[in-house]
């Protein structure tokens, strides 16, 4: 498989834990405590799921609610935790968001003395998923008040990073200014890698044993294509994003992985 998802082999270190963590997000989120001792007994068996239950609880992964033994408790992931299976990302919600029709743009001019701050800079536009439109200059659809206060470093003077708000004012389109400043050619590449990962998981009646390892994999390939995609609103995609195609497929392959558990 070419390009960099095909680097993500399984290698059998993930802790029981964290699978555990996988597969509850795999099958909805929200188990019984019955189910969640079954569900573990097929992710790991070095450790107790008391253990990792404390281990998650104290990272805010999941909630445990109800009263009495623990197998009839509720077994719930957080929202972080939720987050976590989805490598920080809710793709419908955020195709889903309004968008006001204005850019924000950051343009900066750095001396190459100061690589460094360059580095952090830039390291931090990515981070806000900002498309490059060219030279010093950044572009993004949404709000940036909180990427400004994190770039309010003593070093960055006012003369040397501008934010302001602008319109296309010389007869260019959104969707044009889109596939300048975000490379849709190099993520396309990258959904067609991950759907093909997709398309060699296990047969869906497989024993869930059989899964864990492809679950594993398509974790790490689905954290590759979140940091390549933008996550545009839906006004600004461009002709030809597969995005809510890989995700469809995404949540297909999971049912799959729900159906090999029971």
């Amino acid at each position: 498989m070419p390009g960099e998802i095909r680097n993500f082999e399984y290698v059998g270190r993930m802790a029981g834990s964290y699978r555990f963590l996988l597969a509850l997000g795999a099958v909805g989120g929200e188990i019984s405590g019955a189910l969640a001792h079954q569900l573990w007994e097929k992710v790991s068996t070095k450790a107790r799921l008391a253990q990792a239950y404390r281990r998650l609880q104290a990272t805010g992964k999941i909630e445990v609610h109800g009263a009495g033994p623990v197998d009839e408790r509720i077994i719930r992931l957080t929202a972080d935790g939720q987050s976590e299976c989805r490598a920080g990302v809710d793709p419908p919600a955020l195709w889903a968001r309004p968008w006001d029709g204005i850019w924000r743009i950051v343009a900066f001019d750095i001396p190459e003395i100061d690589a460094s701050l360059r580095t952090r800079l830039r390291r931090r536009l990515h981070e806000h998923r900002f498309g490059w439109l060219q030279n010093s200059v950044w572009i993004s659809p949404d709000p940036i008040d909180e990427f400004h206060a994190k770039a309010n470093e003593p070093q960055l003077l006012p003369e040397s990073l501008t934010v302001f708000e602008a319109k296309p004012a010389g007869g260019e389109d959104n969707e044009s200014l889109a596939t300048s400043a975000w490379d849709f050619a190099v993520l396309d590449r990258k959904h067609e890698e991950y759907l093909q990962l997709l398309r060699l998981r296990p047969e869906r009646f497989r024993k869930s044993t059989t899964w864990l390892p492809w679950l594993e994999t398509e974790r790490r390939a689905w954290a590759c294509v979140v940091r390549s995609d933008p996550f545009l609103p839906r006004r600004l995609h461009p002709r030809g994003y597969r995005g809510p195609e890989v995700w469809t497929a995404r949540q297909s392959a999971l049912a799959d992985f729900r159906d090999a558990l029971r």
